[in-house]
């Protein structure tokens, strides 16, 4: 996966705080025919989970059915990465991870504080949607 793309993302999202045709343009550039999935994404939802005491981070972002676990630039649970990303090397990313970097840019994701117990059940019920 390329994180120099990715951190190109990032950083425009952040830089424009907004998106407009310029943001829009360079997703489908990168990601073709498919910038409006990437937007659905961000407005279903992107949650930061942070433990306590620990101070460990994940991210979800809610899909159509289910939510999914995403480590930024690395990895998403969804279907559409296994298959399209890790399996077929067909694309570098899916719309989650998208999602979740720019919502992260944009600073307008939900962020929820657990207790370290709560935050391992949060881990085994997402793992159990996969």
């Amino acid at each position: 996966m390329s994180k120099d793309l990715l951190i190109k993302v990032f950083e425009k999202a952040n830089q424009k705080q907004i998106i407009d045709e310029e943001i829009i343009s360079f997703l489908e550039e990168i990601f073709p025919n498919k910038s409006s999935n990437v937007f659905e994404s961000m407005k279903r939802g992107v949650t930061k989970y942070i433990s306590t005491p620990s101070n460990r981070v994940i991210w979800t972002v809610m899909g159509e059915k289910q939510e999914h676990l995403v480590y930024p630039m690395l990895f998403c649970s969804c279907q559409d990465f296994y298959k399209s990303v890790v399996i077929l090397r067909k694309r570098e990313f899916c719309k989650h991870i998208l999602a979740q970097i720019i919502v992260e840019a944009f600073g307008t994701f939900k962020e929820k504080a657990l207790k370290d117990s709560k935050f391992k059940e949060l881990l085994n019920n997402l793992k159990l949607a996969l």
